[in-house]
Protein backbone atom coordinates (compact mmCIF):
# COMPACT_ATOMS: atom_id res chain seq x y z
CA UNK A 1 0.00 0.00 0.00
CA UNK A 2 2.81 2.43 0.88
CA UNK A 3 4.52 1.58 -2.40
CA UNK A 4 1.32 2.37 -4.31
CA UNK A 5 0.94 5.73 -2.55
CA UNK A 6 4.61 6.54 -3.19
CA UNK A 7 4.24 5.69 -6.87
CA UNK A 8 1.19 7.94 -7.11
CA UNK A 9 3.12 10.87 -5.63
CA UNK A 10 6.01 10.27 -8.03
CA UNK A 11 3.68 10.14 -11.04
CA UNK A 12 2.40 13.61 -10.12
CA UNK A 13 5.63 15.21 -8.90
CA UNK A 14 8.00 14.25 -11.69
CA UNK A 15 5.99 15.91 -14.50
CA UNK A 16 5.97 19.10 -12.40
CA UNK A 17 9.76 18.80 -12.07
CA UNK A 18 10.11 18.28 -15.82
CA UNK A 19 8.03 21.42 -16.35
CA UNK A 20 10.11 23.38 -13.85
CA UNK A 21 13.45 22.37 -15.37
CA UNK A 22 12.59 22.58 -19.06
CA UNK A 23 10.22 25.52 -18.98
CA UNK A 24 10.81 27.68 -15.92
CA UNK A 25 14.58 27.30 -15.83
CA UNK A 26 14.72 27.13 -19.62
CA UNK A 27 12.95 30.48 -19.93
CA UNK A 28 15.38 32.06 -17.47
CA UNK A 29 18.41 30.78 -19.36
CA UNK A 30 17.02 31.84 -22.73
CA UNK A 31 16.15 35.32 -21.49
CA UNK A 32 19.60 35.77 -19.93
CA UNK A 33 21.31 34.61 -23.13
CA UNK A 34 19.01 35.82 -25.91
CA UNK A 35 16.37 38.04 -24.31
CA UNK A 36 17.73 41.30 -25.70
CA UNK A 37 18.03 39.82 -29.20
CA UNK A 38 14.88 37.71 -29.47
CA UNK A 39 12.59 39.32 -26.92
CA UNK A 40 11.44 37.77 -23.66
CA UNK A 41 8.17 36.47 -25.03
CA UNK A 42 9.92 34.68 -27.86
CA UNK A 43 12.06 32.96 -25.23
CA UNK A 44 8.86 31.78 -23.51
CA UNK A 45 7.56 30.53 -26.85
CA UNK A 46 10.71 28.52 -27.54
CA UNK A 47 10.88 27.00 -24.04
CA UNK A 48 7.16 26.21 -24.06
CA UNK A 49 7.31 24.53 -27.45
CA UNK A 50 10.23 22.37 -26.34
CA UNK A 51 8.50 21.42 -23.08
CA UNK A 52 5.29 20.36 -24.81
CA UNK A 53 7.05 17.31 -26.30
CA UNK A 54 7.97 15.49 -23.06
CA UNK A 55 4.74 16.69 -21.43
CA UNK A 56 2.66 15.09 -24.19
CA UNK A 57 4.66 11.85 -23.89
CA UNK A 58 4.04 11.79 -20.12
CA UNK A 59 0.36 12.59 -20.61
CA UNK A 60 -0.03 9.66 -23.00
CA UNK A 61 1.55 7.21 -20.52
CA UNK A 62 -0.12 8.14 -17.20
CA UNK A 63 -3.54 6.87 -16.09
CA UNK A 64 -6.31 9.25 -17.13
CA UNK A 65 -10.13 9.33 -17.30
CA UNK A 66 -11.47 8.18 -20.67
CA UNK A 67 -14.24 10.29 -22.24
CA UNK A 68 -17.35 8.76 -23.73
CA UNK A 69 -17.99 9.49 -27.41
CA UNK A 70 -20.21 12.52 -28.08
CA UNK A 71 -23.27 11.13 -29.83
CA UNK A 72 -26.01 13.73 -29.58
CA UNK A 73 -26.46 17.43 -30.31
CA UNK A 74 -27.34 17.94 -26.66
CA UNK A 75 -23.90 16.69 -25.62
CA UNK A 76 -22.24 19.00 -28.16
CA UNK A 77 -24.36 21.86 -26.83
CA UNK A 78 -23.23 21.29 -23.25
CA UNK A 79 -19.58 21.11 -24.33
CA UNK A 80 -20.01 24.47 -26.03
CA UNK A 81 -21.82 25.83 -22.98
CA UNK A 82 -18.88 24.86 -20.77
CA UNK A 83 -16.50 26.75 -23.07
CA UNK A 84 -18.66 29.88 -23.23
CA UNK A 85 -19.28 29.88 -19.46
CA UNK A 86 -15.63 29.52 -18.44
CA UNK A 87 -14.44 32.10 -20.99
CA UNK A 88 -17.11 34.59 -19.90
CA UNK A 89 -16.29 34.19 -16.20
CA UNK A 90 -12.59 34.46 -17.03
CA UNK A 91 -13.07 37.75 -18.88
CA UNK A 92 -15.19 39.14 -16.05
CA UNK A 93 -12.62 38.08 -13.47
CA UNK A 94 -9.82 39.63 -15.53
CA UNK A 95 -11.74 42.91 -15.60
CA UNK A 96 -12.43 42.86 -11.86
CA UNK A 97 -8.79 42.17 -10.97
CA UNK A 98 -7.58 44.83 -13.40
CA UNK A 99 -9.90 47.43 -11.88
CA UNK A 100 -9.33 46.41 -8.27
CA UNK A 101 -5.96 48.11 -7.85
CA UNK A 102 -4.40 44.81 -6.81
CA UNK A 103 -1.97 45.04 -9.73
CA UNK A 104 -0.22 47.99 -8.09
CA UNK A 105 0.86 45.84 -5.15
CA UNK A 106 2.50 43.00 -7.06
CA UNK A 107 6.03 43.44 -8.39
CA UNK A 108 5.87 39.84 -9.61
CA UNK A 109 2.87 40.63 -11.78
CA UNK A 110 4.62 43.67 -13.25
CA UNK A 111 7.60 41.51 -14.24
CA UNK A 112 5.33 38.82 -15.70
CA UNK A 113 3.30 41.42 -17.59
CA UNK A 114 6.47 42.96 -18.99
CA UNK A 115 7.61 39.56 -20.26
CA UNK A 116 4.21 38.63 -21.72
CA UNK A 117 4.00 41.92 -23.60
CA UNK A 118 7.55 41.81 -24.97
CA UNK A 119 6.72 40.68 -28.50
CA UNK A 120 4.60 41.25 -31.59
CA UNK A 121 0.91 40.39 -31.76
CA UNK A 122 1.72 37.21 -33.70
CA UNK A 123 4.20 36.06 -31.05
CA UNK A 124 1.71 36.88 -28.30
CA UNK A 125 -0.97 34.76 -29.96
CA UNK A 126 1.39 31.86 -30.69
CA UNK A 127 2.77 31.87 -27.15
CA UNK A 128 -0.14 32.86 -24.91
CA UNK A 129 -3.09 31.50 -26.89
CA UNK A 130 -1.61 28.30 -28.34
CA UNK A 131 1.63 26.98 -26.84
CA UNK A 132 1.12 27.92 -23.18
CA UNK A 133 -2.50 26.64 -23.01
CA UNK A 134 -1.44 23.32 -24.55
CA UNK A 135 1.50 22.95 -22.18
CA UNK A 136 -0.35 23.98 -19.01
CA UNK A 137 -3.47 21.94 -19.74
CA UNK A 138 -1.50 18.79 -20.52
CA UNK A 139 0.33 19.18 -17.22
CA UNK A 140 -2.28 20.53 -14.80
CA UNK A 141 -5.52 19.05 -16.05
CA UNK A 142 -4.34 16.10 -18.14
CA UNK A 143 -1.63 14.76 -15.83
CA UNK A 144 -2.20 16.17 -12.32
CA UNK A 145 -6.00 16.49 -12.17
CA UNK A 146 -6.58 13.37 -14.25
CA UNK A 147 -4.63 11.11 -11.91
CA UNK A 148 -5.98 12.73 -8.74
CA UNK A 149 -9.49 12.25 -10.08
CA UNK A 150 -8.95 8.53 -10.65
CA UNK A 151 -7.36 8.00 -7.23
CA UNK A 152 -9.18 10.40 -4.89
CA UNK A 153 -12.26 11.78 -6.65
CA UNK A 154 -13.47 15.03 -8.13
CA UNK A 155 -12.84 17.70 -5.48
CA UNK A 156 -9.30 16.69 -4.46
CA UNK A 157 -8.45 16.64 -8.19
CA UNK A 158 -9.99 20.05 -8.88
CA UNK A 159 -8.73 21.85 -5.77
CA UNK A 160 -5.17 20.47 -5.65
CA UNK A 161 -4.57 20.90 -9.38
CA UNK A 162 -5.91 24.46 -9.22
CA UNK A 163 -3.54 25.31 -6.36
CA UNK A 164 -0.65 23.98 -8.44
CA UNK A 165 -1.92 26.03 -11.38
CA UNK A 166 -1.92 29.17 -9.24
CA UNK A 167 1.51 28.56 -7.71
CA UNK A 168 3.20 28.04 -11.08
CA UNK A 169 2.31 31.63 -12.07
CA UNK A 170 4.71 32.98 -9.43
CA UNK A 171 2.83 36.06 -8.22
CA UNK A 172 -0.20 36.81 -6.06
CA UNK A 173 -2.33 38.46 -8.78
CA UNK A 174 -1.97 35.62 -11.25
CA UNK A 175 -2.26 33.10 -8.40
CA UNK A 176 -5.75 34.37 -7.56
CA UNK A 177 -6.79 34.50 -11.20
CA UNK A 178 -5.30 31.10 -12.07
CA UNK A 179 -6.75 29.49 -8.93
CA UNK A 180 -10.31 30.50 -9.83
CA UNK A 181 -9.95 29.74 -13.54
CA UNK A 182 -8.19 26.50 -12.61
CA UNK A 183 -11.19 25.39 -10.55
CA UNK A 184 -13.49 26.03 -13.52
CA UNK A 185 -11.17 24.24 -15.96
CA UNK A 186 -10.75 21.40 -13.47
CA UNK A 187 -14.50 20.97 -13.17
CA UNK A 188 -14.77 21.06 -16.95
CA UNK A 189 -12.16 18.32 -17.23
CA UNK A 190 -13.56 15.93 -14.65
CA UNK A 191 -17.09 16.41 -15.98
CA UNK A 192 -16.23 16.05 -19.67
CA UNK A 193 -12.89 14.21 -19.45
CA UNK A 194 -11.70 15.97 -22.62
CA UNK A 195 -8.34 17.70 -22.44
CA UNK A 196 -8.94 19.24 -25.88
CA UNK A 197 -11.91 21.13 -24.46
CA UNK A 198 -9.74 22.60 -21.70
CA UNK A 199 -7.00 23.57 -24.17
CA UNK A 200 -9.57 25.24 -26.43
CA UNK A 201 -11.14 27.17 -23.55
CA UNK A 202 -7.80 28.25 -22.07
CA UNK A 203 -6.51 29.33 -25.46
CA UNK A 204 -9.68 31.21 -26.39
CA UNK A 205 -9.72 33.05 -23.06
CA UNK A 206 -6.10 34.12 -23.46
CA UNK A 207 -6.71 35.14 -27.08
CA UNK A 208 -9.65 37.36 -26.13
CA UNK A 209 -7.64 38.99 -23.33
CA UNK A 210 -4.85 39.70 -25.83
CA UNK A 211 -7.24 41.19 -28.38
CA UNK A 212 -9.10 43.27 -25.80
CA UNK A 213 -5.81 44.70 -24.56
CA UNK A 214 -5.40 46.23 -28.00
Amino acid sequence: MRQIKFNRVVQIIYPLLVYFVLYQLGVGLLIDSYGDKLGKLMCLLIAGTICIIPMYIIYKTVPKPIPKPIETRKEWFFCGLWVVTVVTIGLMLNFVITQSGLLDYSDGFERASETLSDGSLVVKILCNAIVIPILEELLIRGIVAGQLYLWYGMWPAVVLSSICFGIMHNNIVQFIYALIIGILLGLMYVKNKRIVLCILTHGLLNLLVIMLSY
